[in-house]
């Protein structure tokens, strides 16, 4: 008779030896594949359940799927003057700030993402919630055709319930309103959903993973924070709805963050990309309605990017690599999370190697302990190369910028960490003005005077129990 302990390794040599099967298959990053063999070591069995529903991979999709992502098409459908001017306004553009980092952002995000180079918009910054959420009411009681929303977060506080009256009152008008939010992102009762409903706003949570053909989606979040209205007005940033984006709430003294609103020809492609998120989550093609488009006479040229665990390119980690890695002045980067890749990181070292003044800030409010002490483990390098860090600590800093020789900037939802860019829906905008730029530096600078610097003195002084915390930490980075 076989014994029980000989059963028992059988079927555990045999566990290992399907989970290294499905983990080679995917051919993922090597510290990603690492981080799954860890867990499958320490928490067998258990270890590939979470695997298939964290972990698989969704960038195999079928035609028919990678066409529902496809905005260049959706684009020369219904603005197909935006799509053929292209390479016209890139010649302006170069004309008007002689780089060639520029010529080659416009043509990577043109081929990585299907995004066009837009010429006539009006932008204004928002460092901060109150101003952002004022503004942004008074636009919704303007809306006389549609409001579309997309956020990771949520809130049933005071400030998102004055938002909801105001779609009620919206909808009952009969301006059309739909609102996207993030399932894991949130908890929203049946209840408070049927009375959105009843009043005629459609809300629903992006791409249910509750259904069982989606479980395995759990660990890809909708990260975006999208609105439209009219189709003239558009907002994107790292702000998510709720009270906390403008005074911390109960956790934070206070709240950092930068979020802009767009009026002009880039509004056309939020739309796009808001429409594409409605049809993956309900099936459900927004028609496109008759709206003239507000034209305004402001020349900033905006490329806006969207990045997915489905997407055929890391777009937004590879336009991050390229600002970086076309930087001949400067680079000033605020990110609430620091965990990159060893591309990013390479691309950080190398500049600040070159000469250039390399600056990162982080949050020193933290919220999430584990992605902080993963974070400090990738920053003593980078130190000895010569990159200057910030702790903010006058709230949470839960901006995503960063700016390039004074010259261009990028905003939006992603962060610095390998989870923005392999596992959310991400979307960013990235802003070809010298003007905006400028703000986002200034801001940046401002910022130091609320921070603490981190340096090489203050990573060296660190405990060994620390370190090893911090490395231990690390190990999961690639999950987090």
């Amino acid at each position: 008779m076989i014994a029980w302990n000989t059963i028992f390794l059988a079927v555990l040599y045999l566990y290992i030896a399907v989970t290294i099967f499905y983990l080679l298959l995917d051919n993922r990053e090597t510290a990603t594949t690492l981080s799954w063999l860890l867990v499958f070591i320490f928490v067998p069995f258990v270890g590939l359940v979470l695997y298939f529903m964290f972990g698989r991979g969704m960038r195999k999709k079928t035609a028919s799927t990678l066409a529902r992502q496809n905005l260049e098409n959706r684009l020369k459908g219904e603005h197909e003057t935006l799509v053929n001017r292209q390479v016209r306004d890139t010649e302006a553009l170069h004309v008007r700030y002689p780089s060639p980092g520029s010529r080659k952002l416009i043509q990577l995000l043109y081929h990585n993402s299907d995004s066009i180079l837009t010429r006539h918009n009006e932008i204004k910054v928002f460092f901060g919630g109150r101003e952002k959420f004022g503004t942004l009411l008074r636009d919704i009681k303007e809306a006389r055709h549609y409001i579309y929303m997309e956020y990771f977060i949520w809130e049933s506080d005071e400030l998102t319930e004055s938002v909801v009256s105001l779609l009620k009152k919206k909808a009952s008008s009969g301006v059309d309103v739909r609102v996207l939010y993030d399932m894991v992102g949130n908890y929203l009762p049946k209840r408070y959903l049927k009375s959105l409903r009843r009043a005629g706003i459609q809300i629903y949570p992006y791409y249910n993973f509750l259904s069982p053909l989606k479980i395995h989606t759990l660990n890809y979040r909708n990260h975006r924070k999208v609105i439209v209205i009219d189709g003239v007005t558009g907002y994107l940033g790292g702000m998510n709805m709720g009270k906390e984006y403008i005074d911390g709430g109960k956790r934070f003294p206070g709240w950092r963050d930068t979020h802009v609103r767009i009026q002009g020809e880039a509004v056309a492609v939020l739309r796009e990309i808001f429409a594409v998120s409605w049809l993956n989550t309900t099936g459900e093609a927004i028609s496109t309605k008759p709206i003239p488009n507000y034209q305004p006479s402001n020349i900033t040229h905006i490329q806006v990017t969207t990045s997915g665990p489905d997407s055929q390119w890391h777009s937004i980690k590879q336009v991050y690599f390229l600002m970086i890695s076309s930087a001949e002045r400067s680079v000033y980067i605020h990110t609430p999370y620091f965990i990159p890749d060893a591309s990013i990181s390479m691309a950080l070292q190398t500049a600040a190697l070159s000469g250039i003044d390399v600056r990162i800030m982080m949050t020193g409010v933290v919220d999430k302990h584990l992605p902080f002490w993963a974070a400090q483990t990738y920053i003593e390098p980078l130190l000895n190369a010569g990159v200057r860090f910030y702790f903010y600590e006058k709230g949470f800093m839960h901006a995503k910028t960063i700016v390039v020789d004074s010259n261009c900037c990028s905003v939006g939802t992603a962060n610095m960490d390998i989870r923005s860019f392999e596992l959310n829906y991400e979307i960013n905008a990235l802003i070809y003005d010298r003007d905006v730029a400028g703000a986002f530096e200034a801001m940046f600078m401002k910022d130091i005077d609320s921070a603490r610097e981190y340096t090489l003195e203050d990573y060296n002084s660190m405990g060994r129990a620390r370190r090893l915390r911090n490395s231990l930490a690390r190990l999961f980075a690639p999950l987090m």
